[in-house]
């Protein structure tokens, strides 16, 4: 298999997904707790935290996705939004989240009915080995993973193009904030399909607004080592070379080894641990 375009660090900590490389990115000890040593947290070690926020994101995905499969919107928002707690704030937010999904879906409806769509996929899960190679989600030996929201692949002149499309339902930031995670779906889409370009985006559920990537990623800047995904690994993963350590910021009022990390570094000095 060959691994030339990946350092042995991140060939050691595979598979690798935009989320797992923030946490990386965030905080070193973090992403040992969570990836490599797993620690069973002991009562007074555990962090109450409030998952609000995530099951209500989680939620209007569903819903979004629901949709995209054909179940009608008083249906689709039933069975989406029932895990979310009913308190009057959530009630509002709810009722925002899904106005904006059902004006997303008929944007998506709006653009199938101009354009020859040859597919139409929703939570589209996909991963590629070292070597590029499209394999299974699951597969602990692909180098890098994602869930695409949404992705449409239409036939123009043809040739196929793939638009993905990332739902955002907290505050988005700017659209080059999120570009190693649209670079990814370049890689990953191109090796699954035959592919002229991938243009990428993310819609709002905040605003409403949908904002496209700026570039248009093509098979030809996909695998080579100047790709931004790739190097965005190998920087990212060089980390661990050095040891890992916590590193004190805003990601620390909702992790949940927030009391594990305070106990541990008080015991020593520099925050330091040896892998």
């Amino acid at each position: 298999m060959d691994t030339a375009f990946f350092s042995s660090a991140a060939l050691d900590f595979m598979p690798w997904s935009p989320s797992k490389l923030g946490v990386l990115d965030s905080c070193s000890q973090k992403f040992v707790y969570q990836y490599v040593n797993r620690p069973a947290l002991k009562e007074d070690e555990k962090v109450v935290v409030d998952n609000t926020a995530l099951e209500l994101g989680s939620a209007a995905h569903k819903y979004a996705e629901l949709q995209q499969k054909g179940k009608d919107r008083p249906t689709a928002k039933l069975e989406a939004f029932k895990v979310v707690p009913k308190t009057t704030k959530n009630k509002i937010k709810i009722k925002s989240m899904s106005r904006q999904i059902d004006n997303f879906e008929e944007r998506m409806k709006d653009f199938k009915s101009k354009n020859n769509i040859i597919l139409d996929e929703s939570e589209l899960r996909l991963a590629v080995l070292p070597d590029f190679k499209s394999t299974d989600f699951w597969n602990n030996k692909s180098i890098l993973r994602g869930v695409l929201d949404r992705i449409l692949i239409i036939e123009k002149g043809g040739k196929k193009h793939a638009i993905a499309i990332d739902i955002k339902t907290g505050r988005c930031k700017s659209v080059d904030h999120y570009s190693i995670q649209l670079e990814s779906y370049g890689i990953l889409l191109h090796s699954k399909y035959d592919l002229a370009s991938v243009q990428s985006a993310i819609y709002s559920t905040t605003s409403g607004e949908l904002t496209w990537y700026p570039n248009k990623i093509l098979r030809s800047s996909v695998y080579v080592q100047t790709n931004p995904v790739i190097q965005y690994i190998n920087k990212t993963s060089s980390k661990l070379l050095q040891g890992y350590k916590a590193e004190k910021g805003r990601h620390c009022n909702w992790c949940e080894f927030r009391n594990l990390c305070e106990k541990e570094n008080s015991n020593n000095e520099d925050g330091s641990n040896p892998l």
